[in-house]
């Protein structure tokens, strides 16, 4: 007969006051993605160039080129992340930025750009 004991992680736990918490609360999938954005922009202290850049994105992604590529379903969506990668390197953004969209592009969903 043995006894089998369990071991709780020793991991450190962050602390609450690390936590990012964002003004208001959102839901869906585009809360998801916002709420995503804002911990990342407000840790690195970068949450007005972030929210600038982003809406420059969105501004961006209403050009009818643009648009029609990114909401086209029959698109490759390897050719969509070339196409919005490419445009986000000619405006120089910042690397946080760039991540965000090309991480929406990765997962199929420029469409919500605007909605985030």
């Amino acid at each position: 007969f043995s006894v089998k004991v369990r071991s709780f992680s020793t991991s450190a736990v962050r602390p609450l006051s690390k936590l990012v918490k964002p003004p208001i609360q959102v839901y869906g999938l585009e809360g998801r993605y916002a709420t995503a954005l804002y911990s990342a922009a407000s840790k690195e202290k970068k949450l007005d160039q972030v929210e600038k850049e982003m809406n420059r994105v969105s501004t961006l992604l209403k050009d009818p080129k643009l648009s029609f590529i990114v909401t086209n379903p029959h698109i490759k969506r390897a050719l969509k992340q070339k196409t919005v990668g490419d445009i986000l390197a000619k405006e120089k953004f910042s690397p946080l930025t760039v991540n965000f969209v090309n991480l929406l592009a990765e997962n199929g969903r420029l469409r919500q750009t605007t909605d985030v």
